[in-house]
């Protein structure tokens, strides 16, 4: 069977071994890191003196709903990655698209500098979840991207 062939099949719950703890451990902690912001964002007076500039809060609180969500799903999938991973697998592509709003907006936009250094973290954490995934669960890209993992 050629390299390919075993990268790109389905792969069963039994066929991955324990995930190693680091990786679970860093979904959860972005899972809260959501959750914080989601709240930073329900209150304007915090998010302005942090020097986010959001027109107006009803943004605000539209953005802090998604982030309340992805918090909720990632913390949910943390606990059991060896079958969830797509769903911390499709974050990462949220992130990048995150960082492809933020990091324009908070340089050249008046969103505010901060906004760049979230697009930037954003990045860095979708970077996290697409290549440490497949490393840790053993799995390919493609796998994680189809839900063939569980």
């Amino acid at each position: 069977m050629s390299a390919l062939a075993v990268l790109s099949r389905d792969i069963d719950a039994s066929e991955v071994a324990a995930v190693p703890f680091r990786m679970a451990r860093f979904v959860f902690w972005t899972g809260i890191y959501n959750a914080g912001l989601a709240l930073v964002l329900v209150f304007p007076p915090l998010y302005r003196a942090l020097g986010l500039s959001i027109c107006t809060p009803v943004w605000a609180w539209l953005i802090a709903g998604f982030l309340a969500y992805t918090s909720v799903a990632l913390i949910y999938a943390s606990r059991d990655l060896a079958r969830r991973g797509a769903l911390v697998y499709w974050e990462s592509l949220l992130r990048y698209f995150a960082a492809i709003v933020l990091v324009p907006a908070g340089l050249f936009g008046d969103i505010g500098f901060i906004a760049a250094l979230l697009g930037l973290g954003d990045l860095a954490i979708g970077v996290a979840y697409m290549f440490g995934l497949p490393k840790e669960l053993g799995v390919s890209h493609q796998a994680l991207l189809f839900d063939r993992v569980g």
